[in-house]
């Protein structure tokens, strides 16, 4: 009577096994349906957001670009820096005689949602989490970043960063020390703090193949641990700089505080500034507000407080930390190299921008500049999030299906 039994069990067990490759057919058609939503509903989102910025948004979200628009017609408004890179390269650009920002914003939209198009047709199937991350980017970058504005400048370098990334060189190193070299480059002319990021993105490399290297199993207390020893690599740096650097270390530790006063007297400014909650002084209370800061950034639920408004920001930040921290819990199975220096250079980004970042409108609208290589590490079927939970939680099933199986036949 038992081999009757054996017998059925071996026929549930390979009909839950049957089910779980259809169904995991089913799901891998679906996904290669959202590339192809994702490539109809892209210029479609992209007419949304230009409407928004043409029509909705005030002038106080732009006002940056409006001061760029009056630096390229020739009005002197007293700004230098990385304005002046902005406005004399505009200047040059400017064959069609645009007057306004609704003309660049426009043309410069058309013209790298095109790009955008070129990096969704290399993408591997998407899932609904990245579809929705996606078109949300999209919304992102046509409102703040294809515009007349220093983020389009940002947006081209990381390009160039995703441009390097995608030479085949047999040495990941080689890779790492160009992306480092063009940040670097950056610094030398458009955002100075640009050279601490390069810094960040070789220390994080060094990092994360230490980790890879000496752990054994992955989990999302080592994604813990992992932060934890950024932030201890943060302070060795500065305190390193403390000593050899001085002038500039009392620059970086007292960036957050120069920017923020200035823009509390603004009224044009962000509602959203980033201050620092914790009293102290020198390095041990500047690290304490680092670390703060960088949750804060990460997890904006302040910003929850702000209105209806700031919502969308919220979902979106949280979308980027999730991903983040899935890659970092199974970093040991990255076996991409694009994808692993791209969470390097986020990551070195991300350590940098919480030392620098005034406001939670600009964090956000920089961090949208990365895109190039934010789409390396978030749209890889590795990071299919809602897929992998049912995957796993249904081959748990066929396989406890399957030891039943052999217990009986025992």
């Amino acid at each position: 009577m038992a081999e009757p039994s054996s017998s059925r069990r071996t026929q549930a067990a390979a009909k839950q096994s049957d089910l779980l490759g259809e169904s995991e057919s089913r799901w891998d058609d679906s996904d290669r349906y959202n590339n192809s939503i994702a490539i109809l509903l892209l210029f479609p989102v992209m007419f949304v957001a230009k409407f928004l910025v043409d029509h909705v948004l005030g002038d106080k979200y732009f006002f940056d670009n409006n001061r760029i628009v009056q630096m390229t017609l020739g009005v002197d408004t007293g700004w230098e820096g990385s304005y002046r890179v902005a406005s004399d390269l505009f200047s040059k650009l400017n064959i069609f005689h645009f007057t306004t920002m609704a003309e660049w914003s426009t043309t410069l939209g058309v013209i790298f949602t095109f790009v955008l198009l070129i990096l969704i047709l290399r993408m591997p199937s998407l899932d609904l989490l990245q579809l929705v991350f996606l078109l949300a980017s999209v919304g992102l970058l046509n409102i703040y970043v294809f515009n007349i504005s220093k983020d389009i400048i940002q947006f081209s370098f990381f390009f160039a960063v995703y441009l390097v990334l995608q030479f085949p060189l047999k040495r990941p190193i080689i890779s790492v020390a160009l992306v480092a070299a063009i940040l670097y480059y950056e610094s030398t002319f458009f955002r100075s703090y640009y050279i601490l990021i390069a810094a960040f993105v070789v220390g994080v490399y060094v990092l994360l193949l230490v980790f890879r290297r000496y752990v054994k199993r992955f989990s999302a207390l080592t994604a813990l641990e992992i932060v934890v020893c950024l932030f201890v690599m943060v302070f060795l740096a500065l305190l390193v700089a403390q000593r050899v650097m001085p002038d500039e270390y009392k620059q970086v530790v007292s960036v957050r505080s120069d920017s923020t006063s200035i823009r509390e007297g603004d009224t044009t400014a962000s509602n959203t500034l980033i201050t620092d909650l914790l009293p102290g002084s020198g390095l041990p209370g500047f690290m304490l507000n680092y670390v703060v800061n960088a949750f804060r950034m990460m997890i904006p639920v302040e910003l929850l407080t702000k209105g209806a408004y700031y919502i969308p920001f919220f979902l979106f930040q949280c979308m980027v930390t999730v991903y983040i921290i899935s890659i970092l819990r199974q970093i040991n199975e990255v076996h991409d190299s694009k994808q692993f220096i791209a969470i390097c250079v986020y990551i070195g980004y991300a350590l940098g921008s919480f030392i620098f970042e005034p406001d939670f409108g600009s964090w956000v609208r920089h961090e949208t500049a990365t895109f190039p290589v934010l789409q390396l590490l978030v749209f890889s079927t590795n990071q299919h999030l809602s897929w992998s939970a049912m995957k796993s939680g249904t081959k748990a099933m066929v396989d406890k299906a399957q030891v039943a199986v052999g217990m009986s036949r025992g």
